[in-house]
């Protein structure tokens, strides 16, 4: 689980080096839609699990970020604490 968390930080630096730096052709478009349609992804996980999350406890702004980080990746551990305790 923490080789896939390095992996999905490596994913967000490579995406914010291709915002801000200019990459070579094929790269930059590939990493700039990638994000876009990861980030779209994990939005749509923020909102609906947001309301799963505030159902059974607390959703703070901080699980928010994470979220939208890491996705699943993420809520896998928490999802599981909270069907324990429900």
């Amino acid at each position: 689980m923490h080789v896939l968390r390095g992996v999905i930080v490596v994913f967000w630096a490579a995406v914010l080096l291709a915002i801000f730096m200019d990459l070579p052709a094929p790269f930059d478009r590939l990493l700039l839609g990638a994000g876009a349609v990861v980030a779209g992804l994990h939005l749509l996980e923020c909102v609906g699990f947001m309301v799963w999350i505030r159902q059974r406890g607390l959703f703070h702004w901080r699980d928010a970020v994470l979220i939208m980080i890491f996705g699943v990746i993420y809520l896998k551990p928490r999802m599981r604490g909270i069907r324990r305790t429900a």
